[in-house]
């Protein structure tokens, strides 16, 4: 059995850097006294020392222990700010920062790093508002390329200490700095026989309050990033490796507090049917993507596992990436592909690999919704609707590029109950497929006869695309190519990997037409998948489906779903057949 290990080690939050605070021994500036009226105060400036000490987490490994400036704000036990101060620029060794407040008990003092601005807090007069400020950026990467905000070269680091502050007393304090992010650490190992093709971080929030007063005791409260559902964002796709020695990567990340669950009691139950899902929040992951001469996987790898506690310990339930925390994950892929390996949800990529395409992040089996989320129900979220399932996560080259970068998903319902394919005797302009080999590689025909070739919505000469393209499913609400007329090749995917059949074997075939499978299962299970959805509509056993795919200047290519096999053939452009349509997000 191929084994996947994942190994999570975490580092104790440490002292970033120590900042002292201390009333000023200076002569004649330091402390201001009046007589006390009833509404006066007594003013204590106050300054800081900042010395580097062990540092071990931020941004990239260039950067990662540089504070650019700091921001000092006190707040009275009311929550009211009764002192601020700004540095620009932090040297190395000791450096002082005076800090002008009124004595008060009960304090707390915040050091805020690196925000590149002395009016960044401007506006902010209690607790209660610092505590709804956030930070957003771009894009995933953005946190390595330009800090948490505008103009800072690094990380925010915020530390909080509890104080006192009276007149004549010491007013010497100890703060810890602490990352508002999170870093993620992995190493790939692969077996002999494993070749590495590709990796991606999914699914991290793009935005994170500055300070943790919003963070949940219990693992299980969902706390959704403070710039909505739908701030999030995955990093740029690796792919095109051919990695066959151990690779490693470091990726740095906001906080998502996405929650827990119980059933996830072990590390193979660490999977997409356990991942806690809600309509503010859901689970990070990795992608890795690797193949052998006979097999293809994708591996999807979650973080979190980590409790928040002083001293952090494993906690398989919890899918909680925490900020400050540094997640370290081995990674061993083994000589028999994924099924079997734990912490992994395992599917076969397309059963294989095809020239030019690329693999998504999407998760086969899943309910596309017209938000554009997946899941694995097929009773919608709230406020949503299902717009179909998804079938395949290789793409074209072509639609990867234009940002469809998750797979395919196929209708719920019929386009047509008849129509005819295209004009009889005229050339498409589609490359001919006339063996089983040509039909399992095509899956750019209809995307690009829809989006190049403008057999659209608009071309009433090709009937079968027109109504695919103009199928009546709204799917406005999130980045996708728009409804078109299938592949061959992507009809082999819903065979394959809605069917839950192994086609590999028949993707070297030499033969024009015949069955693809024989049996019922990938039929049952098919029309099992659509019919589980709400609105869902079994795939008719009555006649064929059209294909985008072009056999020659009379014929294209069909596909059959019956009750007993799966076939696939070709017919003359003017025969009437079932269209269903297809999109790529």
């Amino acid at each position: 059995m191929n084994r996947f290990h994942t190994l999570y080690s975490l580092s104790v939050p440490v002292l970033l850097l120590s900042l002292c605070l201390f009333l000023s021994s200076c002569a004649g500036d330091d402390i201001t006294s009046t007589s006390q009226n009833s509404g006066d105060t007594t003013m204590v400036k106050l300054s800081f020392c900042i010395s580097d000490g062990n540092q071990t987490r931020a941004i990239t490994s260039a950067n990662e222990n540089i504070v650019s400036d700091i921001t000092v704000l006190i707040f009275d036990a009311s929550g009211s700010l009764i002192g601020s101060q700004y540095l620009s620029s932090i040297s190395a060794g000791t450096v002082s920062v005076p800090v002008t407040a009124r004595s008060a008990t009960g304090c707390t003092i915040y050091a805020i790093a690196n925000t590149g601005s002395s009016s960044y807090f401007a506006g902010v007069n209690t607790i209660s508002k610092l505590n709804t400020l956030y930070t957003t950026i771009a894009s995933a990467d953005a946190l390595e390329s330009s800090g948490s905000t505008a103009g800072s070269t690094g990380a925010l680091m915020i530390g909080k200490a509890s104080a006192d502050i009276t007149t004549g007393g010491a007013n010497q304090f100890s703060i810890s700095l602490y990352h508002q992010c999170g870093k993620f650490s992995f190493t790939i190992k692969p077996n002999s026989g494993v070749t590495i093709t590709g990796y991606q971080l999914c699914n991290v929030p793009l935005s994170s309050y500055i300070t943790d007063s919003h963070v949940p005791v219990s693992a299980s409260t969902v706390v959704g990033p403070p710039a909505g559902a739908s701030s999030y964002g995955n990093f740029t796709a690796v792919s095109g490796l051919s990695q066959t020695t151990d690779l490693s990567k470091t990726y740095y990340v906001y906080e998502n507090l996405c929650g827990s669950n119980s059933n996830a009691t072990s590390e193979a139950l660490r999977n997409s049917s356990n991942v806690p899902v809600s309509a503010s929040a859901s689970a990070s992951y990795l992608l890795i993507n690797a193949k052998s001469s006979i097999w293809a996987s994708t591996y999807r790898v979650y973080l979190g596992g980590m409790t928040n506690a002083a001293t952090p310990a494993t906690d398989l339930t919890n899918f909680n990436v925490y900020r400050n925390l540094n997640y370290n994950c081995t990674i061993t892929l083994g000589a028999n592909g994924g099924n079997g390996d734990a912490r992994v949800t395992y599917q076969a990529t397309g059963q294989g690999t095809r020239s030019g395409s690329v693999t998504g992040t999407a998760t086969i089996g899943n309910y596309l919704y017209s938000n554009g989320t997946t899941g694995t129900s097929g009773t919608p979220p709230a406020g949503t609707t299902v717009v179909g399932i998804v079938f395949s996560n290789q793409l074209s080259s072509a639609e990867y590029s234009a940002g469809y970068t998750h797979g395919y998903a196929l209708a719920l319902t019929d386009a047509s109950t008849g129509t005819t394919w295209g004009p009889y005797g005229l050339d498409a302009g589609l490359t001919k497929v006339q063996t089983f080999s040509a039909y399992y590689n095509d899956i750019n025909a209809g995307y690009y006869g829809t989006v190049t070739k403008g057999y659209n919505k608009s071309n009433g000469s090709y009937s079968a695309w027109q109504v695919a393209n103009n199928y009546n499913v709204n799917v406005s609400g999130f980045t996708n190519s728009g409804w078109y007329l299938p592949s061959i090749g992507q009809w082999w995917d819903v065979a394959a990997n809605l069917g839950k059949v192994n086609l590999t074997g028949m993707q070297a075939g030499t033969s024009g037409n015949g069955a693809l499978y024989n049996g019922s299962t990938a039929t049952t299970n098919v029309n099992a998948a659509i019919n589980a959805a709400v609105g869902g509509q079994a795939l008719t056993s009555s006649t064929y489906y059209w294909s985008a795919s072009e056999y020659s200047p009379n014929n294209a290519a069909i596909v059959f779903f019956g009750p007993s096999y799966v076939g696939l053939s070709y017919n003359g452009k003017y025969t009437y057949y079932y269209v269903r349509a297809v999109l790529a997000f």
